[in-house]
């Protein structure tokens, strides 16, 4: 896998997702050829054209129950919130900063919990809300993944806190937001 595409991946992934409140799960592993992907940390810009393309998609088990559904949910919410310790660790203090870690760390971050948020899944930790407002929560899930991918493209190239800590910064604050809202206390 080219440097490029390495670096574009994470970014393309949470992209391919916007729509992800469907019954199928679309993991892409690349993007149309020549589409750039632009990352900003600290003045420093990378760039990568991706010059590829493989998409898969995965069927969502219709079988799953809604107790698998909000299990699902809440073990990918249980690793993102170790995801987000393993980070903040970092942040809080830098001299414990390990790139390949976080990079691991922020990639784990491309996993899809809102395949399993259909109607019949309710409870949980999950508040009404979110089938009242569904066009609120999606707006919670895009600002999610925009701030994931963000975080992604930072870690790719990150050689210190620094490139990843404005990032980090706007993925908590995108959870923040979505959990006062959303998630019972």
């Amino acid at each position: 896998m080219s440097t490029a595409l390495k670096f574009a991946t994470p970014l393309i992934v949470a992209m391919a997702l916007v729509g992800c409140n469907k019954k199928t799960e679309t993991t892409t592993t690349a993007s149309a050829p020549g589409t750039t992907v632009t990352a900003s940390a600290n003045g420093a810009t990378a760039t990568a054209t991706v010059s590829t393309t493989t998409t898969s998609t995965t069927a969502i088990d219709p079988n799953m129950t809604p107790e698998d559904h909000k299990k699902a949910r809440e073990r990918i919410m249980k690793e993102w919130k170790k995801t987000s310790q393993t980070i903040g660790a970092m942040v809080k203090d830098p001299s414990k900063f390990d790139a390949a870690q976080v990079k691991a760390a922020a990639e784990k971050l491309n996993q899809n919990p809102w395949v399993h948020y259909p109607e019949t899944a309710k409870g949980g930790e999950a508040k009404d809300e979110i089938w009242r407002d569904a066009a609120g929560f999606q707006q919670q899930i895009d600002k999610f993944k925009t701030a994931a991918s963000a975080l992604n493209a930072a870690a790719a190239t990150a050689t210190s806190v620094d490139g990843i800590k404005t990032q980090f910064g706007d993925l908590g604050a995108s959870c923040k937001s979505c959990h006062d809202k959303y998630k019972q206390d």
